[in-house]
């Protein structure tokens, strides 16, 4: 199995004249497009933004369409059609996929294929419904926490995207400690206000 960087050179490749849609480049990577989907909804969330509540709810909504796909088994991702039509010039997709080749370069020395029965169909399930909760997570118009759910979310995609199942590991490691995070904070919630 190639690397991601090699993936999403494939992804884009063809007549730098056209235009590649975000369908297209989801169908061309095939497994891997449920990673980069849940990569591009979340990693907005780790900018400043969600220290202002409500921010990450933009995100959650897409996040969890795509993590519901999952959780049923849908082999893969698919996007409402005023989505999957929007694209971007491949000349400059191309430009955008080899700008990015040294980072991903780094990045596949730590995540790279491996432990498959933790990527695998039955399991990806289980990533979904986990995903899930942290889309629910983000719902939460709550300063700050955001940042959690959303930072195991972007683990967990790039592990996806790479097919490394010890990196979607570590993923889920993060996202039992997101839920634990909000599980006390509603706790100390209910009992500042007295409800505990």
């Amino acid at each position: 199995m190639s690397g991601l960087g090699d993936a999403l050179r494939r992804a884009v490749a063809g007549d730098p004249e056209t235009r590649v849609s975000l369908g297209e480049l989801i169908q061309a990577l095939e497994t891997r497009g449920y990673g980069l989907l849940l990569f591009l909804f979340a990693a907005p969330n780790l900018t400043p933004g969600p220290s202002l509540p409500g921010f990450s709810t933009i995100f959650a909504l897409p996040l969890a369409f795509v993590s519901v796909q999952m959780a049923l088994g849908v082999a893969h991702p698919r996007l409402p059609g005023f989505l999957a039509k929007r694209g971007v010039a491949r000349k400059r997709a191309q430009g955008i996929v080899e700008y990015l080749q040294p980072l991903l370069a780094r990045v596949e020395k730590l995540l790279r294929p491996r432990a498959a029965f933790l990527v695998g169909a039955a399991a990806k399930r289980w990533i979904g419904a986990v995903a899930l909760l942290q889309a629910a997570l983000l719902l939460v118009p709550l300063p700050l926490l955001p940042l959690i759910p959303s930072l195991a979310l972007v683990v967990l995609a790039l592990a996806l995207a790479a097919e490394d199942g010890l990196g979607v590991a570590v993923g889920l490691g993060a996202c039992a400690v997101s839920i634990a995070a909000f599980a006390l904070a509603f706790l100390y919630g209910a009992a500042a206000l007295g409800l505990a």
